[in-house]
């Protein structure tokens, strides 16, 4: 096991450093090029000459790979992430200010999404083709289909306009256990965040949980006498559960860009709000923070995912041996 892990710390490591570099190099495609956000920051006094002088001031008259090379020291050896040019802070408070709160936003939708989607798709196979699967069927593909802000909008409409009058917005302020202190306003954005996750994995669950129920060792399971809950989840549910693992390591990117949308509808100060900002002022720094950061989550995720199959199901060599 350790051997594994491991292995897929120094493969993960390789990954982050392509993305790294790949990041790096997007803003040179701009239509200014490297200087494009020079003309965001300096706006009026953008001249030819405060462009240059902006740009020395940055280091950005260095060659391409001198850059990203001083890039990679800064960030490997000294967790050096800028300053980020709309804020004049550096990258690594404005993370460590606003990250808490998507995340605490992105783990309560994901434990949500875990206790309601994997019981509703196991009810959906050992109910297959009754009037409950139908109708939990017909409501995930339109969760699922339905766009992010469109779903946020009409939540909002209806139970805070019309309906119960719910807060239409969390709580103002920066403060990461909001969550906790006020649940009431959150009541909104995590339902919305946690529907359109749910509808995805639960339709997962199900074919999972149908595609096992046809193989040999059930219907041995059966033939021995054991009854269909018995057989459902002594047997059918850990088996099934191993994909559905896979899919949660990689749900972590797309909570985290559910949540943008969630915060820009629900003006809920996070780090979804301060990419979009980074993004429409071409502040780089922040982006490139942002970025390194979703990645190792998103890494992070994947490997706690292939420990955690292993786990479950002893019959894989995650060590590679036989």
């Amino acid at each position: 096991m350790l051997a594994y892990v491991l292995r897929r710390i120094i493969q993960s490591f390789i990954v982050l450093l392509m993305v790294m570099l790949v990041t790096f190099t997007l803003p040179y495609f701009q239509n200014r090029g490297i200087l494009s956000p020079a003309y965001n920051v300096l706006g009026t006094h953008a001249t030819p000459a405060n462009v240059l002088i902006w740009g020395r001031e940055h280091g950005m008259n260095h060659p391409y790979f001198v850059r990203f090379w001083n890039y990679l020291d800064q960030v490997i050896f000294h967790f050096n992430l800028g300053v980020s040019y709309k804020q004049n802070l550096s990258v690594w408070a404005i993370i460590k200010l606003f990250v808490p709160r998507t995340l605490w936003l992105a783990l309560a939708s994901l434990l949500l999404t875990i206790f309601i989607a994997i019981p509703l798709g196991i009810i959906q196979a050992s109910k297959r083709n009754t009037v409950f699967d139908y109708t939990a069927t017909g409501s995930a593909f339109i969760f699922y289909a339905m766009p992010n802000f469109l779903l946020c909008i009409l939540v909002l409409d209806i139970f805070s306009f019309h309906g119960p009058h719910l807060p239409s917005s969390p709580p103002p302020g920066v403060a990461p256990w909001l969550l906790f202190t006020d649940p009431v306003g959150f009541i909104l954005p995590v339902a919305c965040l946690t529907l359109l996750s749910v509808a995805g994995l639960s339709r997962f669950m199900r074919g999972t949980v149908l595609e096992v129920m046809v193989q040999d060792y059930v219907r041995t399971a059966k033939a021995k006498g054991c009854s269909n809950r018995r057989t459902l989840f002594r047997h059918a549910f850990r088996n099934a559960l191993g994909p559905i693992i896979t899919i949660l390591g990689l749900y972590i990117p797309t909570l985290l860009g559910g949540a943008l949308i969630i915060e820009s509808v629900f003006n809920y100060e996070g780090l979804g709000i301060q990419a979009l900002n980074a993004a429409l002022y071409l502040d780089v720094p922040t982006i490139l923070g942002i970025t390194l950061l979703v990645s190792i989550l998103t890494l992070m995720g994947n490997l706690l995912a292939d420990v955690c199959l292993g786990l479950v199901n002893p019959r894989i060599r995650i060590e590679g041996t036989r």
